[in-house]
């Protein structure tokens, strides 16, 4: 973790994010995520960070094409799967709170969901 403690990483970090219940008009859109599920998703994005280290080491290392291609489909697949849990939370909480405050028409958010959530993919 390059050296810095969890507990010196949240506290860096809620230093400078907004806070996450109280929303501006701005942030209508931040990200809303539980402390359980943002953990999840920056040890996944740690997680990336190293594996790509691992691919580019590979390269450099002129290791067999095919192994690097597999290391390079498993670092996509991560990718992928960050990016799902994080359209999760935003389906779940962000979504979801507009649809039940009365933002607009249900159907519109869904569908505009649907067209986030398909550039996943």
């Amino acid at each position: 973790m390059g050296g810095l403690k969890q507990d010196e990483l949240s506290k860096g970090q809620r230093a400078t994010e907004p806070d996450m219940l109280t929303l501006t008009e701005d942030a209508k859109d931040t990200l809303i995520l539980s402390e359980s599920v943002k953990n999840d998703i920056v040890i996944r994005l740690r997680r990336i960070e190293g594996q790509a280290r691992g691919v580019q080491r590979m390269v450099e290392e002129e290791r067999p094409c095919e192994d690097i291609i597999i290391q390079v489909a498993a670092l996509k697949a991560a990718v992928t799967q960050a990016g799902v849990a994080i359209a999760g939370s935003h389906l779940a909480e962000c979504v979801a709170r507009s649809i039940s405050s009365g933002e607009g028409d249900c159907r519109d958010k869904i569908s505009s969901f649907a067209r986030l959530f398909s550039k996943l993919v």
